[in-house]
């Protein structure tokens, strides 16, 4: 699109909506994701189907979707719901939260914005929660008026990424010599075992037996306090892994033993970054470092798909610290509604 048409698209006159139904939401979930495959946002955590399964499966929620519409079409959205009298994201197991629309679309980031907080009578508060820093919705706060005055951008915790240096060569050039060491013989180790590192491909592996590999690894590396234990989180990744496998808005690791898969890592796709998300080994699979290999899968996959990132999301693992090289801070954004 030639900058001049962005222009007069940009400049037409802006209308908005609330979805409040699911059969509503589910309506515009082709149109939703087109605009989303356009925009910054996680590919995955802002898709139609993640917001739909988290309200299907946790009704404390009551769907409240900003839509902004121009000349028809869909040009943002909000997706929102009412808790507890507070309109905030729905779901709770995204890393990333997000307004969906272009990122150079002023008037559709500040108008969403500005209907949040001014003209929903169904809540007194927002809260805006893990949000980038440099995200769509951290826009549309500083384009608002100076008279509105968030309590904060309160800092919850910090992603950890690599952002990707021109060659996977150069990318270990960066790394320490222990840890070329420790990566070579964990590679030397699989294959002395006749274990390999692939990515899963729909073609080959079933989405709908995607979730039930996942739990199951997921409960071995974590016992019985594994977080998906719970009936709300089981079910949520049993509604949403097929689709988002399917639809390659997720990509799959796996540690395999011929057809066996020993252990697994569930990357959420962005926008220019593979998001390594979840995933879990079996106790046997430990001696060949799965974390190493299928993290290290992970980054030559984005540099194939010519990413500029891997992201390694919030939380503190130490693990974390030997493969990155930068971070950004996660937040929340809370106001007064009608401030």
């Amino acid at each position: 699109m030639t900058e001049h048409n962005n222009t007069l698209r940009h400049s037409s006159a802006i209308s908005y909506q609330i979805l409040k139904s699911l059969d509503e939401i589910e309506s515009i979930a082709t149109e939703w994701d087109t605009l989303l495959d356009h925009s910054p946002c996680n590919r995955a955590f802002s898709c139609s189907k993640w917001y739909l399964a988290s309200a299907r499966t946790d009704d404390s929620f009551s769907p409240h979707v900003l839509i902004a519409r121009r000349d028809s079409m869909i040009a943002g959205i909000l997706p929102t719901a009412i808790t507890r009298n507070t309109l905030t994201f729905a779901g709770e197991l995204s890393d990333y939260n997000d307004i969906i629309a272009h990122e150079t679309d002023r008037d559709v980031l500040a108008g969403l914005m500005n209907r949040a907080l001014f003209f929903g009578n169904d809540y007194k508060r927002v809260r805006l929660n893990r949000v980038r820093s440099d995200s769509n919705c951290a826009q549309a706060v500083r384009f608002l008026s100076p008279s509105i005055d968030p309590k904060s951008f309160s800092i919850k915790t910090n992603s950890r990424y690599i952002r990707l240096p021109s060659s996977y060569r150069d990318y270990l050039g960066t790394r320490s010599r222990n840890f070329r060491k420790n990566l070579k013989r964990a590679r030397r180790d699989a294959e002395n075992d006749n274990v390999s590192v692939c990515e899963l491909n729909v073609d080959t592996f079933s989405p709908a037996r995607l979730a039930d590999v996942f739990l199951s690894l997921n409960l071995e590396r974590w016992g019985t306090a594994c977080y998906y234990n719970l009936e709300r989180p089981r079910t949520f990744v049993r509604k949403i892994l097929p689709d988002l496998f399917a639809e390659r808005r997720l990509r799959a690791f796996a540690l395999m033993n011929e057809q066996d898969v020993l252990a697994l890592d569930l990357c959420m796709v962005g926008a220019n970054s593979l998001c390594s998300w979840n995933g879990g080994f079996l106790s046997d699979a430990s001696r060949w470092s799965p974390g190493t290999l299928l993290i290290d899968a992970g980054i030559k996959c984005s540099y194939s798909a010519k990413f500029e990132e891997y992201d390694l999301l919030r939380g503190e693992e130490a693990y974390k610290e030997r493969w990155i090289n930068s971070t950004r801070e996660i937040g929340c954004f809370e106001f007064n509604a009608h401030c």
